[in-house]
């Protein structure tokens, strides 16, 4: 797997999307050591990820690109250098990833969904139209996925895993915590609601932010222990953000939890993608209550997080950053941009 790539990244901020991409590429790179990609040292790109050995200055980056089997252009919230890839010239080889939302309560809004979906919205989150005929492939993070889009949502980052072992004693029932709760207001009533719940049936939870945790991607406080909580969680809530798809969701999976959360909206409607017995979902804060009563149920019953694993197994497999990139090199393969 010699492929050169350019990666024309998010400026001066962080992006969620990005960062799953770089790690995946990351973890590929010591499997396949020839495997290459740069990208331009002047964006400041703020990540969690070790990325000071994939820079190269603004003009070695475009000499670099020249010859590249493939080019990403990350969207970004702040500033997407379509500049720098106009600059570039090789749309054919050029792949879109467009990891925006919607933001704040706006994916619940009719009147929105309806601009998004006609081509009229003007905030973050809408198709860009330009890129969809530009671009050799487009890969977008929410719906809507008209033609010509491919679906590629948040996946499993190696450092969601930092304190996950495969005998790790789980003895926290219930792990319910979000980096804000004011969009939408469910994650406040689900939170709250998840501690009344244990309380009453005398099952322990984590529904608090560690303190000094901070869920900003470019910073590390209390992470750690972040993740050590949520290791050794029976059960994770997840419930998204500004969009369909959330950080939290993957998180969850990736420390081989059972998973409840809202009606995922992440695929079409007719993919299986998401399908595993570990996943349970509500539509509502009343449906949300009784499926706490029916997982509640079986952790007094039936659970075993070792029986777990060949699932767990397979979601890892499927659901990788890792495998979010090889989605995107198998796209590109089909459609003859590589070999």
């Amino acid at each position: 797997m010699n492929y050169k790539i350019a990666i024309i990244g998010p400026t001066e901020a962080s992006d969620v999307l990005a960062d799953t991409i770089f790690d995946g590429l990351l973890t590929l790179q010591k499997t396949f050591p020839e495997l290459s990609f740069y990208i331009p040292k002047e964006h400041n790109y703020t990540s969690p990820l070790q990325l000071s050995g994939h820079e190269l200055s603004t003009e070695d980056f475009v000499e670099y690109a020249q010859t590249a089997d493939l080019i990403f252009l990350m969207f970004s919230k702040r500033f997407t250098n379509f500049a720098l890839a106009e600059m570039i010239g090789r749309w054919d080889k050029t792949i879109y990833i467009d990891g925006s939302e919607l933001g704040k309560n706006r994916r619940y809004d009719s009147v929105i969904q309806k601009m998004v979906l006609d081509g009229t919205f003007e905030g973050n989150g809408r198709i860009n139209a330009e890129m969809v005929e530009k671009s050799a492939l487009y890969f977008r993070r929410e719906k809507p996925y008209i033609e010509n889009i491919i679906p590629l949502p948040f996946g499993v980052e190696s450092r969601y895993l930092q304190e996950y072992f495969k005998d790790i004693k789980k003895d926290i029932d219930f792990f319910c915590v979000f980096g804000q709760d004011e969009y939408p207001p469910m994650r406040k009533y689900a939170r709250d609601l998840v501690k009344d719940f244990c309380a009453k049936n005398n099952f322990t939870c984590h529904t608090e932010v560690t303190e000094g945790f901070s869920f900003d991607a470019g910073k590390k406080a209390g992470r750690s222990e972040f993740y050590r909580l949520l290791a050794r969680s029976k059960v994770g809530i997840s419930i998204g953000g500004g969009g369909y798809d959330t950080g939290r969701f993957w998180e969850i999976l990736g420390n081989n939890c059972i998973l409840l959360t809202e009606t995922i909206d992440i695929y079409t409607p007719d993919s299986d993608a998401l399908r595993y017995e570990r996943i349970h979902q509500f539509t509502n804060i009343y449906d949300l209550d009784s499926q706490l009563n029916k997982i509640g149920t079986f952790l007094r019953n039936g659970y075993n997080h070792c029986k777990m694993d060949s699932e767990y197994s397979a979601i890892m497999k499927k659901h990788s950053s890792v495998a979010r990139v090889m989605e995107i090199l198998e796209s590109a393969r089909n459609k003859k941009l590589i070999a």
